[in-house]
């Protein structure tokens, strides 16, 4: 199993020079009114939020929309690098979203998110300056300014390829980011506060586990998450976070717990974002796999043991959260990187991260309060 802790998402200019965006013979753009595309899944556009940095630094007098998914915007509504949000539910077609983003008179979008629907809409849009992705046939058809980085083979991650797309307009080498720092509503946070008070009282530490990831990733099995919050029950209190349709799974794991701890563990299946962010902001350590909530706890600073298979795919090397309070477990190579598994052996293979080392990584990170330095094997 290969452990890494550590700092990621700590992005400079050097990372990102023109030939990696591939167009370094395009003349840098300076548009007034710029689109960035974004309507996929809460993890992708937690990776964005460096984009959203480096096009406010890159271009401070320009009007800045951003396009995301409608139950994710609540972590963009108050982003200060943007001037605007426009909220997707998916539900209209390419032609209507085009009518929408027509009446915004962009300059200049960037189509990180490389669906058919959204390349449509925004060469329907008529706007003059569309940055995609080459590596799709309707990108490089509908774009004008490409991205040629390959995302898998090797590794990038996640937030530099999104970087790509605004280095594609213009990079300047005084720019450095910050890692993304997410502040929930203090008034949700207090409400939020109270709940968990009322369910686990003042005990500490406070850890939380979210075993679900609508199968963005491989995971481990339910029975191993009993074990685990069975485990972290003996040293505090434990927060169990789950989203819609992952009712059954919830069930399984309560009914899977002895009694005896159960007022020690709380369960929380009904947080919408706004909530499910300030629940993670209140905790001491998160225990996931490669999914939403992950990346979420990066940005809120929360201290993160976090559960990754070792599939090219969904790699630390491409989705670690951003932040400096990550503990990534990883999984041994399977001999056959492509072989396709049953999900029996999916979680065989991922019980390979034992259960001792994920208990002894939360204990860990509540005990390191100044956050872990970079030490990856």
């Amino acid at each position: 199993m290969r452990v890494c802790t550590g700092k990621h998402g700590q992005h400079s200019e050097q990372r990102g020079s023109p030939k990696d965006v591939g167009c370094p013979a395009l003349a840098a753009c300076n548009p007034s009114r710029l689109l960035i595309v974004r309507n996929d899944r809460l993890g992708d556009l937690v990776l964005t939020l460096p984009t959203l940095e480096y096009a406010r630094k890159l271009f401070p007098a320009a009007h800045i929309s951003l396009l995301t998914g409608q139950r994710t915007s609540a972590i963009v509504d108050r982003n200060p690098h943007v001037d605007e949000v426009l909220k997707d539910d998916g539900s209209s077609s390419a032609w209507q979203l085009a009518k929408r983003l027509r009446a915004g008179r962009y300059d200049a979008a960037l189509v990180v998110n490389a669906s058919t629907r959204n390349y449509l809409a925004v060469w329907l849009a008529g706007i003059p300056v569309r940055v995609t992705w080459s590596r799709r046939p309707l990108g490089w058809l509908l774009g004008n300014r490409h991205v040629t980085l390959r995302r898998s083979h090797p590794p990038v991650h996640e937030s530099e390829f999104a970087l790509a797309f605004i280095r594609n307009l213009g990079t300047d080498p005084s720019i450095r980011l910050s890692v993304p720092r997410l502040l929930p509503d203090p008034l949700v946070i207090e409400r939020i506060d109270a709940r968990i008070q009322g369910d686990l009282g003042g005990r500490r530490p406070r850890f939380a586990v979210h075993p679900g990831n609508y199968r963005s990733a491989w995971n481990w099995p339910p029975e191993r998450y009993v074990r685990l919050i069975t485990e972290l029950a003996a040293h505090g209190g434990v927060v169990v976070t789950g989203g819609p349709g992952e009712e059954g799974l919830i069930q399984q794991l309560r009914e899977g717990l002895d009694a005896r701890i159960a007022h020690r563990v709380a369960f929380y299946l009904d947080l919408n974002l706004e909530e499910l962010c300030a629940a993670l902001s209140l905790v001491d350590v998160l225990t996931v796999s490669s999914t939403g909530p992950m990346h979420l706890a990066g940005v809120l600073g929360t201290p993160v043991v976090a559960l990754f298979s070792s599939q090219l795919w969904q790699c630390p090397e491409k989705w670690a959260p951003l932040g400096n309070r990550t503990t990534i477990l990883q999984a041994p190579p399977l001999p056959d990187a492509d072989a396709k598994l049953s999900p029996e052996r999916v979680h065989a293979h991922m019980c390979l991260i034992t259960l001792e080392d994920v208990v002894e990584a939360n204990l860990r990170q509540f005990a390191d309060s100044s956050g872990p330095t970079l030490a990856c094997a």
